[in-house]
């Protein structure tokens, strides 16, 4: 019986750390401190492996890119070579692009709080024949274009808000070999490659 409760207890134990260790990696922390007004710390917890971070200036100027390789990311900008103004940090994975904007002054940067955008991702997936995508609710509508290996477009369709979710195409009518896929909402483009073979 003693026996019994333990590996209850152990079950349990393993039970609880594993919802403790998905709700952790869901809660992504975003980080800027201005260190004696010299440096600025981008500091980000709980980030994929493969993200890309950006940083851009008004006029879409690329100043800054390199990708994550850590579930954790850290990178210091000395304040005197940062533009002053407003920058745009974007936060891009496979799921998910996160924009913030950062105010840049003489002696700090700081994120304006209101200026957070989270834009969920169209998720692909192809198996036998049938292309699946699924397309989020964060979005006010779509517009799909497919192309070919050549640049044609195979496939073009406006999905508006109604339709969302998961969505099916029949794909055993087009050619073998890759295609691109451009969805565009509220004004950002994402692309996914797929394969037929």
């Amino acid at each position: 019986m003693k026996n019994q409760i333990t590996k209850v207890l152990v079950g349990l134990i393993l039970l609880a750390s594993g919802f403790l260790a998905t709700a952790n990696e869901k809660e992504r922390e975003i980080t800027l401190k201005t260190a004696k007004s010299k440096s600025v710390v981008l500091q980000m917890n709980n980030v994929k492996i493969g993200t890309e971070v950006t940083l851009w200036n008004q006029s879409g100027k690329l100043l800054f890119k390199d990708q994550v390789d850590n579930d954790t990311y850290s990178k210091i900008f000395n304040l005197d070579l940062l533009e002053k103004g407003e920058l745009v940090l974007e936060v891009d994975n496979s799921e998910t692009l996160e924009v913030r904007s950062i105010n840049v002054s003489e002696g700090s940067a700081e994120f304006i709080s209101s200026s957070e955008k989270v834009y969920a991702k169209p998720v692909v997936r192809v198996s036998e024949n049938m292309m699946k995508i699924f397309l989020r609710d964060d979005h006010s509508g779509y517009k799909m274009n497919m192309k070919d290996q050549f640049g044609k477009s195979v496939y073009r369709q406006s999905i508006d808000k109604s339709n969302r979710g998961l969505q099916r195409y029949d794909v055993s009518k087009l050619s073998k070999g890759k295609y691109e896929i451009q969805f565009t909402a509220d004004g950002r483009s994402f692309f996914h490659t797929i394969i037929i073979e």
